[in-house]
């Protein structure tokens, strides 16, 4: 089973869920694995193999910066810390057709798909970077990626002012696009903010799908905590026998 997870902007926490995920499944005793296919503000990782990547220099293009990785959080998660969860990295913090761009590299869209294909386990979690129309280059972008897998796409919105429109405006393009609907994930969530309790509501009756909220875990070491909060949601997605 896959899963592509994507974002309604950035910054909305899809390595979050991701890694909550994972851990949720790992848990009940999957085969599970997490996918960053593309991960850019990257520098360094001796494990990683970075033919796509470069530690920038003083005389660079691109700034001297290393930021976190995202999978990094899939390893606190409980995922094999020698386990290639990416093809291609970046160095410059920016959507990847731009990063890959100052490398004088090029993202494609067929290497992704590749990539995860041969990385397939009982359960995949593919995040994507950024939203779902982010370009890979010219012609490409993370839509494609998610036609071409039939996966059904976990979207991750930040439950504030604006996330309605945010939501509805990646579930037309998924429809559009005749693609499954999995699960909305309202990240941040505040049972004490009218403003989240509304677009709750709202879009309760928008989606047939499960919407799921999580909020802003204080304590939640390995996303043990998180990870409960999808333990209803991946239940159906196990074999019980």
């Amino acid at each position: 089973m896959k899963f592509f997870i994507t974002g309604s902007d950035t910054d909305v926490g899809k390595s979050f869920v991701t890694a909550s995920l994972l851990r949720a499944f790992l848990e009940q005793g999957a085969k599970a694995v997490a996918l960053k296919p593309v991960q850019t503000g990257y520098a360094e990782n001796s494990r990683i193999p970075d033919e796509n990547s470069r530690i920038p220099d003083e005389n660079s293009r691109i700034p001297s910066q290393s930021l976190e990785p995202d999978f990094k959080e899939y390893i606190k998660a409980g995922q094999n810390a020698d386990f290639k969860a990416t093809c291609y990295t970046f160095a410059y913090p920016a959507s990847p057709h731009f990063s890959a761009e100052l490398e004088g590299k090029k993202i494609k869209a067929r290497g992704i798909l590749d990539f995860i294909e041969q990385n397939l386990a009982q359960i995949t979690l593919i995040e994507g970077a950024g939203g779902i129309l982010v370009p890979l280059n010219e012609k490409e972008s993370f839509l494609d990626i998610a036609k071409e897998l039939n996966a059904p796409v976990i979207l991750v919105c930040k439950n504030c002012l604006g996330a309605i429109n945010h939501a509805l405006l990646n579930l037309e393009i998924l429809r559009q696009n005749s693609i499954k609907f999995a699960a909305l994930v309202l990240n941040f969530h505040d049972e004490n903010d009218a403003i989240c309790l509304s677009n709750q509501q709202f879009l309760q009756k928008k989606f047939s799908c499960p919407i799921i909220t999580l909020k802003n875990y204080k304590n939640n070491e390995n996303y043990s905590n998180s990870a409960k909060d999808f333990r209803a949601f991946i239940s159906k997605f196990l074999d019980k026998k």
